[in-house]
């Protein structure tokens, strides 16, 4: 990841560490998998009302993390293939 990527709007991304500690470790294809899945679970947790993820002390938490993820995966050809959300999704 470029220090280029690293950054959404001007400010260090919610996730980019832990993006950046799965680069390192396993490579981009099992990153590309790992932010995928992430995605779609923070996406489901957060327009769950039964979930935790969706009281209004998490949500925004939830919400920026899904913000970091779309951001890099639009950075780095993330959304050509999966069943993640597309860059258009509210979340």
């Amino acid at each position: 990841m470029t220090s280029e990527e690293a950054f959404v709007g001007g400010v260090r991304s919610v996730e980019t560490s832990r993006i950046e500690f799965l680069l390192r470790r396993d490579g981009m294809a099992a990153t590309l998998i790992w932010v995928r899945r992430t995605l779609a679970i923070y996406r489901r947790a957060v327009l769950d009302r039964r979930r935790f993820a969706h009281t209004a002390k998490y949500r925004r938490k939830f919400v920026a993390s899904c913000l970091s993820f779309r951001c890099w995966l639009a950075s780095n050809g993330g959304y050509g293939s999966g069943d993640s959300a597309s860059p258009n999704s509210p979340i």
